[in-house]
């Protein structure tokens, strides 16, 4: 193929893009998140740069706290967070967060608290400038396949959160949830704020079924809400405990999962009417 034919080949190519853009919802989808990959991964290679300077330092977070202000209105997708006062304490504590996709970062960075750390499952740590990223950042990666090490990752991580007062988010369903609800939690996040005798905190992020949907291929603009729960006590609980505190935290984030997912709908809803009332 000469050289020529390859120009013109590109050139076409590039053309062609915004078409499929337009008329493909599939290819508009693969695209979009093609596009955020590229920002989160851009991001995490800038905190690669300077995080060298304190590594391991939670303060790393500061220049990914920013850079996710952007990345959402880059997207279009508005967050609305209520009762973040609950998350303003300078003691530590576990911020437990129902997990929907990778599109939680923009939630996570909008309410990320002061002295913030994230349990990650191992397998990230090696995943390229977003792996070293959040070493640099003093995040806690957890072999999740290796029972042994999970618990000694635990016991170690309980004297971090003392020592260094780091409040640390946690997605105790551990994987993404694309079903529309909540799925059944891991103890090891309660295990440890018991072991710890530390506050959960819960938050709550609302469906993104409005401007998301994996299996329909669907990424457009829209709103979601974060709803910062009360923190929940674990003063003088046990290991006894731990299964009642569990179920516990999931019904009272499932009801107001359930709430605000609907509340969001119906105010897309409402937007519509308005917006077709008014073409009209």
């Amino acid at each position: 193929m000469s050289l020529e034919l390859v120009h013109w080949f590109i050139i076409g190519f590039l053309l062609i893009l915004p078409i499929l853009y337009e008329l493909s919802g599939t290819f508009r989808y693969h695209a979009k998140f093609a596009l955020y990959y590229a920002c989160v991964m851009g991001i995490a290679s800038v905190v690669c740069l300077y995080g060298w300077i304190r590594p391991g330092d939670v303060n790393n977070h500061w220049f990914i706290i920013w850079s996710m202000v952007h990345v959402q209105n880059l997207f279009g997708i508005e967050v609305e967070v209520r009762n973040r006062e609950n998350l303003e304490s300078d003691k530590p504590y576990i911020l437990v967060i129902n997990h929907q996709s990778s599109l939680d970062c923009i939630g996570m960075f909008a309410i990320w608290p002061d002295r913030g750390a994230a349990l990650i499952k191992k397998d990230l740590q090696y995943a390229g400038p977003f792996g070293l990223a959040a070493t640099l950042c003093g995040s806690v990666f957890i072999d999740r396949l290796n029972r042994e090490r999970a618990l000694e990752t635990m016991t170690n991580t309980a004297k971090k959160i003392h020592d260094r007062k780091v409040k640390l988010l946690v997605f105790p369903e551990g994987t993404r949830n694309h079903e529309g609800s909540l799925m059944p939690f891991k103890k090891g996040a309660f295990h440890l704020a018991v072991q710890a005798q530390i506050p959960i905190v819960p938050v709550v992020f609302s469906s993104y079924s409005e401007f998301y949907n994996k299996k329909d291929r669907k990424f457009t603009t829209g709103k979601f809400i974060i709803t910062c729960l009360p923190s929940i006590s674990t003063r003088g609980m046990t290991a006894a405990d731990v299964t009642d505190l569990t179920e516990n935290v999931r019904k009272q984030m499932l009801e107001t999962f359930n709430q605000t997912s609907f509340e969001a709908t119906q105010n897309k809803l409402a937007s519509k009417m308005s917006m077709s009332n008014g073409a009209k």
